[in-house]
């Protein structure tokens, strides 16, 4: 079961390396930073997965986040999808791909540590998730295709450091 959860996330990383990124447009309207300009620091660099979704600063620490639905990719996508990840029916179960990006008070990225998620849906819905490290980041799948407003808490362990984000965001 590892084994297939491991490489699923690997051919997902792969997938979406080559398929999505932020913008800073998107930076800039939904900046969360309370008066510290984030486009200087490239949070929403081009390397990055999916549409950037909230940013904080926790401690010193500069959070961003990304989120990719993989369903709204095109039909070449899906297939190869399905074809490595052995997919069933149109929907994976999954289909939500949630990045991490931490950068430390020196505006390195944080590539090295453990991150844990709590995505919580209106109802009551409760998922917890263990990211994966990958593209200078930390990542999950989640499953958020219900409509509505998730909360979404994230704890960062790096060494010493623990730190903890919260906040709310709406799948239309």
């Amino acid at each position: 079961m590892a084994d297939t959860i491991k490489t699923t996330l690997i051919g997902i990383f792969f997938l979406l390396l080559f398929t999505g990124s932020g913008s800073a447009d998107t930076q800039k309207n939904h900046s969360d930073m309370h008066g510290h300009d984030m486009a200087d620091h490239n949070m929403a660099g081009e390397d990055r997965i999916g549409a950037l979704v909230h940013e904080s600063v926790v401690d010193g620490y500069m959070l961003a986040y990304h989120l990719m639905d993989l369903r709204d990719h095109n039909k070449e996508d899906k297939a190869a999808m399905k074809e490595s990840h052995g997919m069933t029916g149109n929907e994976m179960d999954k289909p939500h791909h949630l990045m991490l990006y931490i950068m430390d008070k020196n505006h390195r990225p944080v590539t090295e540590g453990k991150v844990g998620f709590l995505i919580k849906r209106a109802d009551g819905n409760v998922q917890k998730i263990m990211s994966m490290a990958m593209s200078k980041g930390f990542g999950i799948t989640a499953d958020m295709k219900e409509k509505g407003t998730y909360q979404i808490t994230a704890k960062a362990v790096m060494g010493e450091t623990q730190i903890m984000d919260r906040f709310d965001h709406e799948i239309e």
